[in-house]
């Protein structure tokens, strides 16, 4: 296993948290909430390494990571978000999700649910794409990668798409070819992540320029 690339892969993530920090005073409260969010992901998905690496039961660290993400995204699209119907649509699947992951753990245990993952992936991209629509919608075009939180939006769409459609085939991929499903996992997820990390650390990069520029306006 490919231990050193994924470790790699989380500890560049403290990177942006890092340049969010310096920057605070720069940035829009949506994304303030999605870097909250993103060091406490990243630090429940090292804890989970580190009960790994010593041989302890880790799985409750899932359910943990999905909703400190899931709460975190819902707010992060909650403060961008125009329309009423999309502000209550959040809480209501936020509300629904939380009560999901209850029932489950009170019926099975706590294991590996890959149907965690798939549900919260698919919401993220059904959401970044109506942000972007509505970011489109108010924008010029040529504007758009001016704009941190697109950036932040493109990041994360491209990353939820790619773990969506992994998590989807896992079993699949598992049964065919162990070697593959390995690989893929150990090489190919982490450099989707840094992906992420490098196009979130581009808007946060690019966010003073944007607030003196609309100070100006």
């Amino acid at each position: 296993m490919s231990d050193w690339l994924y470790k790699l892969s989380y500890y560049a993530a403290f990177l942006p948290i890092i340049l969010a920090f310096i920057r605070h005073k720069y940035l829009e409260k949506s994304i303030i909430w999605y870097i909250i969010g993103m060091f406490l992901g990243n630090l429940c998905s090292m804890i989970s390494i580190y009960l790994g690496e010593h041989n302890i039961n880790n799985y409750f660290m899932i359910y943990v990571n999905a909703c400190i993400n899931l709460a975190f995204r819902a707010l992060f699209f909650y403060t961008i978000l125009k329309s009423k119907l999309a502000q209550k649509s959040i809480i209501g699947f936020g509300l629904g999700y939380f009560m999901f992951v209850g029932v489950d753990i009170y019926l099975n245990g706590i294991y590996m649910n890959e149907k965690l993952f798939l549900i919260s992936d698919l919401w993220v991209t059904v959401f970044c794409l109506l942000c972007l629509n509505q970011i489109i919608r108010d924008d010029r075009l040529d504007s758009l990668s001016k704009l941190p939180i697109f950036w932040v939006l493109i990041g994360t769409l491209i990353y939820v798409v790619y773990d969506f459609m992994l998590t989807l085939s896992n079993a699949w991929l598992y049964a065919i070819n162990r070697e593959i499903f390995f690989i893929i996992w150990d090489y190919i997820t982490p450099i989707f992540l840094i992906i992420k990390i490098i196009l979130i650390f581009t808007g946060l990069w690019i966010s003073k320029r944007h607030f003196f520029k609309n100070r100006k306006i």
